[in-house]
């Protein structure tokens, strides 16, 4: 039997205000799920999960991405 749940997928652009550094995160988020899960980020940047979701973060200057 083939699964067929609709899964949401999506993806987005990332820039540390202080430095300018750039990149782009993949997300998904299963019809059945609350909360987006991050699929891979970009070097020079992490991921920190909050009750709302992923909040993405530039690894050198340790603040929060536009």
């Amino acid at each position: 039997m083939v699964d067929r749940r609709m899964v949401e997928d999506w993806y987005e652009k990332l820039r540390c205000p202080k430095c300018g550094k750039t990149g782009m995160a993949s997300l998904v988020q299963p019809e059945a799920e609350n909360l987006p899960a991050v699929e891979s980020v970009p070097d020079g940047f992490k991921v920190v999960k909050t009750l709302t979701g992923p909040d993405f973060r530039c690894e050198t200057c340790n603040v929060r991405v536009e």
